[in-house]
């Protein structure tokens, strides 16, 4: 029998159950695709024409957009995206930064929009996935946030937050064997993530098995993770 009231448990599991972006940062903002790498199949920026083309001014609008980003200026961003979009309309790079940019300005529907473009240029973009099941996720739509963080995997089963993030959305619709399944991979590959600790510990505490949840929520405590010493307080001996 689960100790919290359902008001607590909910919000409990609203804090615990949190889902993390790709790159493991805090998920109020988002990380721009690096045009240095990729830009609509070209070599690196130095070997972009400054020449008037279509492609140099979809890459010096990408540059301004990706610098309006990283200041957080995400509407302003969003402009010079859409912009850049018209002189190079299957760069899924570009389609990829509006998707960041409406997801941190949580108008969730166009982000996700944008992210599936993203995708459907480039199939193999992970961030993408992961961000759509993260969107799914929020909206409350479970299995579909699984599926995404499925097709991530399958590309790269080395991505920490996919695992971790569909440990979250097993975790939430009570599927706690998977949960711990996918929490103990990002732990494997990811051994200093506290949250992926706090969060098996949960789903080990809700599975009935209080010492194991306990031995995890230390860990999780060790790395610095501050609610896991309430756990420790209110469950373990």
């Amino acid at each position: 029998m689960r100790i919290f009231s359902v008001l607590v448990l909910f919000s409990v599991l609203t804090v615990l159950y949190s889902c993390g972006n790709p790159v493991g940062k805090s998920t109020k903002s988002s990380s721009p695709a690096d045009s240095s790498t990729v830009f609509s199949g070209t070599k690196p920026s130095a070997d972009v024409p400054d020449d008037g083309t279509d492609r140099a001014k979809a890459y010096q609008l990408f540059q301004q957009g990706t610098k309006e980003m990283k200041e957080q200026r995400y509407q302003d961003a969003v402009t010079t995206f859409l912009s850049a979009m018209e002189y190079d309309p299957s760069n899924p790079l570009i389609y990829y930064n509006l998707g960041s940019c409406y997801y941190s300005l949580k108008e969730y529907s166009l982000a996700l929009s944008y992210f599936g473009d993203a995708i459907r240029f480039n199939p193999s973009d992970t961030s993408a996935l992961v961000y759509s099941g993260m969107i799914h996720y929020l909206e409350g739509r479970i299995q579909e946030s699984i599926n995404y963080y499925t097709q991530a995997l399958n590309i790269n089963d080395k991505l920490y937050m996919a695992w971790y993030n569909r440990g979250t959305s097993y975790g939430r619709i009570e599927d706690y064997e998977k949960a711990i399944a996918d929490f103990s991979r990002a732990i494997l590959i990811n051994p200093v993530h506290g949250n992926s600790f706090m969060n098996r510990g949960l789903a080990y505490y809700y599975s009935g098995n209080t010492d194991l949840a306990c031995k995890d929520w230390k860990k999780a405590s060790s790395l610095g993770l501050g609610i896991a010493d309430e756990a420790i307080r209110q469950y373990c001996p």
